[in-house]
Parts: structure tokens; C-alpha cells; sequence
């Protein structure tokens, strides 16, 4: 079965350049265009977006976009999210003056044996600014709740973050020639995505990946500029996955 991109108008092309993926190529808004056709997400209706950070591409979506895609589905049964301080005691109700230092969200899915959790901690994710300095519990509870959306439905929510998980990230510090280059992530680690990206044969092996990569992340294994750069192959792939089926 054979895919069509979703086509735009010029008018909604300019559009979209302008105030929704402003600085993508060509390329990069066929890219978007399928992330928008695979998601089932309205870039108009800025339930979707495409953010170049360091000349790199990066699909967002708001909560609300990634919990429609995961109610359509017809399989999430359910959520709960909980709180703690310092002390490490999980609360169902943050009442506390400071932020919380973790949200952690439990999703379920029917037909799954067990939940699916996403734990994010405050340190990682706070921007220190908008919502963040006044929302703190919320922010942090909309960004265990994508980790654990991403967790439960990935091959609906494969490589798609949420803008709030994003709100920290700053763009790259330009290094001038004559300065040593920051370390950009370990480079067989970095291969070795790569190599199972393109030997994936499925949607679900491809789920898997960037299941492995994210940990790496986290880990340190690999740079943001790296990982941004697997999730954007991972996308193609999955195109082409879609096209050949």
C-alpha cells in the first residue's frame, strides 16, 4: 500500500514557514507534512510543530496532541500521575509552596499486562521561565505523562515530543575555530543507531530503536545534536516503511 504526503497549498506553505516550522527547508517541511499525516495532528490548529534547533529538525506537539493520538488508538485505559519532594514520597496532590523535585505518570493500556511509567525529574526539564516559574507541578506532570505516553504507544508517538519537554532546551553555544570542540557524544554509539534505524524492517523495530537511543541520551552516550539527528532518520525511515507496505 502506497502513501501520499499530505499536500499544502502555497498559501498554507508560506503559512507554515512563517509562523509554525519557520527556517525548514523543502525537505524538511515534507518531512513535517508526513510527521503531520502520521500523527493525525493539525499543524493549524498548533496542535503540532516543527522547531529547528541547531540547524537541526525537531517535531513537537502540545500534551493535548499526544493524548489524542493515544485516545485514538481505542487502547488507553486510563492514567494517574503522582508527585514527590526531596524526600522521595509520592503524593497523588502536590500542595507544597516549591515545586515538586519528580512527576511520575502511569499509563495503562487495555490488553497490556503491566503500565507503562514515565518518570521526569524537575531538574531536567524546569526552563526557569513562563509556566515554569508559576506551574511548576503542572509543567513537570505534562512531561512524565509524554515520557510514558511515548512508552506505552510507540509506534503512534515514535520520535514525537511535547513542547514542554522541550521548553528547556537552549540553542548550541557556537565554537570558533580556534576553540577544541565540546565532546559531541560517543561516535560507535551514534553508528550503531544508525545501523539499526536502517535495518529496521518494521514500525515496531523502529519503536524499539528510539527506545534504546533515548536511554542512551540519558545515559550520556550520545549528544542532543546526535540524538536529534537519529530521530530525524528514524522518521524517514518509518516513511518508507508506510510506502513499501
Amino acid at each position: 500500500m502506497s502513501t501520499t504526503i499530505v499536500a499544502w497549498t502555497p498559501e498554507q506553505t508560506q503559512l507554515i514557514q512563517t509562523t509554525i516550522a519557520p527556517g525548514c527547508s523543502n525537505e524538511e517541511l515534507r518531512l513535517f507534512a508526513y510527521a503531520c499525516q502520521r500523527t493525525g495532528l493539525d499543524p493549524f490548529s498548533k496542535q503540532i510543530y516543527a522547531i529547528k534547533r541547531g540547524g537541526k529538525l525537531t517535531i513537537q506537539a502540545g500534551i493535548d496532541g499526544l493524548r489524542s493520538i493515544a485516545e485514538r488508538t481505542g487502547q488507553l485505559d486510563g492514567s494517574e500521575t503522582h508527585w514527590c519532594g526531596e524526600d522521595g514520597e509520592w503524593k497523588d496532590v502536590w500542595l507544597g509552596s516549591k515545586p515538586p523535585a519528580a512527576a511520575k505518570t502511569i499509563i495503562y493500556r487495555k490488553g497490556s499486562q503491566h503500565p507503562f511509567v514515565g518518570v521526569a525529574r524537575y531538574s531536567d526539564y524546569n526552563a526557569n521561565q513562563g509556566l515554569w516559574s508559576k506551574m511548576g507541578a503542572a509543567m513537570i506532570a505534562k512531561c512524565s505523562e509524554a515520557l510514558a505516553l511515548r512508552k506505552a504507544f510507540p509506534a503512534d508517538l515514535s520520535g514525537l515530543y511535547s513542547t514542554d519537554e522541550m521548553d528547556q532546551a537552549v540553542e548550541p553555544v557556537t565554537v570558533t575555530a580556534a576553540t577544541p570542540a565540546l565532546p559531541a557524544g560517543d561516535a560507535k554509539v551514534f553508528s550503531a543507531g544508525k545501523s539499526a534505524i536502517a535495518k529496521a524492517k518494521t514500525i515496531e523495530d523502529l519503536a524499539a530503536v528510539n527506545e534504546r537511543m533515548q536511554e542512551r541520551l540519558a545515559a550520556g552516550n550520545l549528544s542532543d545534536d546526535q540524538y536529534q539527528q537519529l530521530m530525524q532518520l528514524s522518521l524517514e525511515r518509518e516513511s518508507e516503511l508506510v510506502t513499501d507496505d
